[in-house]
């Protein structure tokens, strides 16, 4: 990703869920801005490859493994992180998940728990462990964490994750009130509908062919009136209002949810 901005040089930030989708895309614009960026995912194979590409281009970036639902996984990340590129001064919130059991009455504990211990768990554990090395560091860092449009709409084909991503919006919040004052700014950004490889799991619940269900529910947002630029988000533009959130341009931001959805929440 090309951009002129330079907004990032020589600082520090980790990306959880950065080997596929948004998050490689976010982590993309953080190296294209200057910054020594940490791949953190589960999935070494497309961790290492995100990395390279990044290397590639002329930036910095290293694949550090995590698994975000378990707290051991998080501090040898935040351990491995610091010793290769120093202080942590922004950390994105981005790994998540979706259900394979979409109806609330036929999801399975099992499924809520992986959910939650994914999407809410791993941006607590993560965002908490981040915090506490700007703090330590003194370092009046920014975090950003990555919720949904569904956190704000209950839709009957969907159970755990709208409450999961809804629960990340109520942490972001609270984080945002501890840290204010020690300069640590913390937001939150809810995206729309992007094609990306979380809606899979949701063709393949609904009995659709692969990447055809963002299509679907764009054309029936439009249809009803709930969608105000009638076409999908681009992974580009999800990571631009990170970048803007997690910059100086908004130091006098915190405790804020940007929706970047086409203004789908406003009619939601």
């Amino acid at each position: 990703m090309e951009t002129g901005a330079k907004r990032f040089i020589d600082q520090h930030v980790i990306v959880t869920g950065a080997a596929t989708g948004i998050g490689r895309t976010i982590a993309h614009r953080f190296a294209a801005e200057g910054a020594k960026v940490v791949i953190a995912n589960r999935n070494r194979e497309r961790g290492e490859k995100v990395a390279q590409e990044i290397r590639d281009t002329g930036w910095t970036a290293q694949y550090i493994r995590v698994d975000v639902a378990e707290p051991e996984s998080i501090n040898e990340l935040i351990r491995n992180a610091i010793s290769t590129f120093g202080p942590v001064h922004v950390a994105v919130s981005n790994a998540a998940v979706s259900e394979t059991q979409s109806s609330a009455l036929d999801l399975s504990v099992e499924e809520w728990d992986r959910i939650f211990n994914i999407n809410a768990r791993g941006s607590f554990l993560f965002s908490r462990a981040c915090a506490q090395n700007m703090i330590d560091s003194n370092v009046q860092g920014s975090i950003v964490t990555l919720s949904s449009i569904m956190a704000r709409s209950a839709k009957s084909m969907s159970g755990a994750y709208p409450a999961s991503k809804a629960a990340v919006i109520m942490f972001t919040k609270n984080l945002a009130k501890l840290l204010g004052p020690m300069g640590i700014r913390v937001n939150c950004v809810t995206p729309g509908v992007v094609a990306t490889e979380i809606w899979h799991e949701v063709e393949s619940e609904m009995m659709m062919e692969k990447d055809t269900f963002a299509d679907w529910l764009i054309e029936q947002s439009v249809a009803s009136g709930q969608l105000l630029i009638p076409r999908i988000g681009q992974a580009e533009e999800i990571a631009s209002a990170v970048a803007f959130l997690a910059s100086n341009e908004a130091s006098y931001i915190t405790a804020q949810v940007l929706s970047v959805d086409g203004g789908m929440d406003w009619c939601w």
